[in-house]
């Protein structure tokens, strides 16, 4: 019995012993700063830097292009054919059709952060990251984004007349000339043909491609009323003929073509153009999409409308003690964007723009979405 005590105390002792040990022993306090990224800030191995996003608008234009290119017989279309309101002048006319936009959180190169410490770092970046509150120093966005690839030059596939469509373009004029001789004691005159060339006027070639095209028509008319027969009996014949007459009808109407040309540029938003129009890039009928420093254009501005929901928030970044480990971010706020000419609206979006919103801390072990 006397042992059993014994024994008992002494493990009564030696638990008492460990626990006033445990009890004495402090944990070592790791300091972790975050702090914005210069050349004043030492890193440390180990060290975490990351950055704020900001929202950079792309956008893509489409335009419809039109050229018109006058025919060489343009003056004579009314009088030869009846043709009227044919095209009488080269001209090129742009039409702004829409603005597309797309929304993409690239980083801040103004907002950048390292998270350095003596110690083990207890922080919920990935979280963050995941949640978009922050960003990557080598975020995969960069894989697929393009430079500005706005394009201003004229590319315009031209349209020629290499074909006058007269079956003639000179006429031989033939005039009487003498060669005078002597013979014996007198002298004579022997008559001669002379023959020169004379180019054709553009009122005679005109006429002459009018008259070709008459012709042709009352070819096809023949065809097929069946008082003509050709071989092989098909629509071949009547394809040519159609075919003929619309390149003859060009040399006095003219010819026009329609493409469609995309413009595509970056746009990043600064947080004083909240709330009132700014001009984006400019646009001109006759020469399309211009930059926004050429004044030949009609203006086209970007509108971003903000409720400044967060304006009445007080945010104090700085309350949190020094030394405290804590994570800078943004909370961006709600914008409607809406792109016009003054005319109609073009485009637009319902985006979260991140630099229009306030930078705020957050304590770096808080758990998101818990």
């Amino acid at each position: 019995m006397k042992s059993y005590i014994k024994n008992s105390l002494a493990i009564a002792i030696a638990l008492t012993i460990y626990s006033c040990s445990a009890v004495k022993e402090v944990p070592v306090k790791v300091k972790t700063e975050v702090l914005p990224l210069g050349d004043t800030v030492q890193l440390y191995d180990g060290s975490l830097i990351y950055a704020l996003p900001q929202t950079v608008l792309d956008f893509t234009v489409v335009a419809e292009k039109t050229v018109r290119k006058a025919g060489p017989y343009h003056e004579y279309a009314n009088e030869l054919l009846g043709l009227k309101d044919v095209i009488s002048s080269d001209q090129v006319v742009w039409t702004l059709k829409e603005v597309n936009i797309r929304a993409v959180q690239e980083l801040d190169p103004a907002e950048f952060y390292v998270i350095k410490s003596d110690g083990l770092i207890q922080t919920n970046a990935i979280s963050m990251l995941n949640a978009g509150l922050i960003m990557d120093v080598n975020p995969l966005i960069y894989k697929n984004r393009e430079f500005d690839n706005r394009n201003y030059a004229d590319e315009e596939t031209g349209i020629e007349y290499r074909d006058m469509g007269s079956d003639a373009y000179y006429d031989i004029e033939q005039d009487t000339a003498y060669r005078v001789i002597d013979v014996d004691t007198a002298f004579v005159r022997i008559p001669y043909v002379l023959e020169r060339r004379r180019q054709l006027s553009l009122s005679e070639q005109a006429e002459n491609t009018a008259r070709i095209l008459l012709e042709l028509r009352e070819g096809r008319h023949l065809i097929l009323t069946g008082e003509a027969t050709v071989f092989p009996q098909d629509r071949a014949a009547i394809d040519e003929i159609n075919r003929l007459e619309e390149q003859y009808i060009s040399l006095f109407a003219g010819k026009s073509y329609t493409s469609e040309e995309k413009f595509a540029f970056s746009f990043v938003p600064d947080n004083s153009m909240k709330n009132k129009p700014v001009v984006i890039f400019r646009f001109s009928g006759e020469n399309g999409v211009l930059d926004m420093s050429d004044l030949s254009g009609r203006p086209i501005v970007i509108e971003m409308m903000s409720n400044n929901s967060l304006a009445p928030v007080n945010m104090i970044p700085d309350s949190i003690p020094s030394g405290y480990d804590k994570i800078y971010y943004r909370i961006p706020e709600v914008v409607d964007i809406r792109v016009t000419d003054g005319r109609k609206n073009l485009g637009g979006k319902r985006q979260l723009i991140y630099q229009f919103g306030k930078k705020v801390a957050l304590p770096a072990n808080y758990i998101l979405g818990r």
